[in-house]
């Protein structure tokens, strides 16, 4: 018998449901779309492989065994102004006519103050010596960071690949049971299997534009809401395997297996570390 830790946030069933940028939930708003700034410096053409996953596969990286460093940062921004108080003072109509004893809203649109919302992500892009790649990974965390986020993040990562790097896109999904592989020409997904969040947008972008370079996606099994992912020993063990193959010949392979098993358990990603009943 498996005992589940409780959980009191469950995952938001609709894009709607998850964090709200503006006050104004009434209705639905016109409102800026959030700015994405790659380094200036950024020239894909240099490195032979990109790896673009989530934080929960940090443990895939361990950072001093692969000798990464930071060569830059992607920065996310969305700024808006919004009136503090939400009246709508706008009528087709007089409203002293109609109400002359009452209190018009619209008079107080000139005392109103203007409430400004800054919103700022920043995503470091590491680069990895041993096989001259480039990772770049999201910190998605669904109480902190809205969809739109993601979905322009995609948008503009799909816009700068090509053919000449080797993009491999790494994600999880609870809606699969074993890990499964997805490119322009081949796809393990059944409905009604699915991945959503920043590798679903980005998958969904670069197989419907014709225009961007071949990819290779795998998808693992999870449990949990998004950002906070568990995943079972076996499929880590599996995972790791295949990344085994990315890296040449100079890489000590059993202790890349140490390494990334040890960070997983550290990083609290494995079903088993935390497991226990709560009473």
């Amino acid at each position: 018998m498996l005992f589940k830790q409780w959980n009191e946030l469950s995952t938001p069933r609709h894009e709607l449901d998850y964090p709200i940028l503006s006050e104004k939930e009434e209705s639905l708003q016109s409102l800026p779309l959030p700015t994405v700034e790659l380094p200036s410096d950024l020239d894909l053409n240099k490195y032979d492989t990109l790896y673009i996953t989530t934080k929960v596969m940090h443990p895939l990286f361990p950072k001093k065994f692969l000798q990464m460093r930071d060569i830059g940062s992607i920065k996310m921004s969305l700024t808006f102004k919004e009136n503090s108080n939400g009246v709508e003072g706008n009528y087709s109509w007089n409203f002293n006519e109609n109400f002359p004893n009452e209190f018009d809203p619209a008079q107080n649109n000139e005392n109103d103050e203007e409430i400004r919302k800054s919103f700022s992500f920043e995503f470091p892009i590491m680069y990895i010596p041993n096989n001259n790649s480039l990772l770049i990974s999201i910190d998605e965390n669904f109480l902190k960071l809205s969809p739109i986020f993601d979905n322009v993040l995609a948008k503009k990562l799909s816009s700068i690949l090509n053919d000449k790097i080797n993009t491999l896109i790494i994600g999880t999904s609870d809606k699969i049971m074993n890990t499964k592989k997805i490119s322009k020409e081949q796809c393990d997904l059944n409905p009604p299997e699915f991945v959503s969040g920043f590798i679903g947008a980005l998958i969904s972008i670069i197989i419907t534009d014709q225009s961007t370079s071949k990819f290779t996606g795998v998808i693992i099994p999870s449990e949990g809401p998004t950002g906070f992912e568990k995943i079972s020993l076996e499929t880590m063990s599996e995972l790791v395997h295949i990344f085994m193959d990315q890296w040449n010949d100079n890489i000590d392979k059993k202790r890349y297996f140490e390494e990334c098993n040890k960070f997983w358990r550290f990083d609290g990603s494995a079903m088993s570390t935390q497991s226990g009943l709560y009473i």
